[in-house]
């Protein structure tokens, strides 16, 4: 979780799906923005993303992953 709020709501991160989706959409539900697209893989919109990693929290698979 500490890993999470080091870079909570930081715009020089970014957040992609790495790996093979499993397309649960649990990101796509989680995110409060609606930035992730309902794809597969699923993308994310960077103009909408607050960088809050909700979606990289309740990845079950760890796919959701940061990219700094």
């Amino acid at each position: 979780m500490a890993e999470f709020n080091r870079y909570q709501y930081n715009k020089s991160v970014y957040v992609a799906a790495i790996g093979k989706c499993g397309a649960c959409y649990i990101c796509v539900d989680e995110c409060p923005e609606g930035a992730i697209e309902r794809s597969e893989p699923v993308k994310v919109d960077y103009n909408k993303c607050t960088r809050c990693m909700k979606c990289v929290e309740v990845c079950p698979g760890g796919i959701m992953q940061i990219i700094d």
